[in-house]
């Protein structure tokens, strides 16, 4: 288990209740279905001259919540994360096959 300080275990944990809440990854409860896009439709409203927008919430708080997460996400993670570019998954993934 990773030792977090206060801010980084709230800012991951509201980084794993929006994940789970707009389906980026499988759970066992299941959340209605949510676009991931910022704006979910336009109301084209007469005598305005311009559409409304109807925001996604719940995505908008994903995007937030993991940029919070990313800036406090300790630096071991980020340095020990696998990365093709620096060959950490061999010749099995290669952009060199065709």
């Amino acid at each position: 288990m990773i030792k977090l300080t206060d801010e980084q275990q709230k800012a991951y944990d509201r980084f794993i209740k929006a994940r789970n809440r707009v389906g980026i990854v499988r759970t066992s409860k299941q959340y209605p279905y949510v676009p991931l896009k910022d704006v979910l439709r336009t109301v084209d409203q007469d005598q305005l001259g311009h559409p409304l927008f109807e925001m996604n919430e719940e995505w908008l708080e994903y995007k937030e919540a993991s940029l919070a997460w990313w800036k406090v996400e300790p630096a071991f993670r980020h340095e020990e994360r696998m990365r093709m570019s620096r060959g950490d998954y061999g010749i099995e993934d290669s952009w060199e096959d065709r």
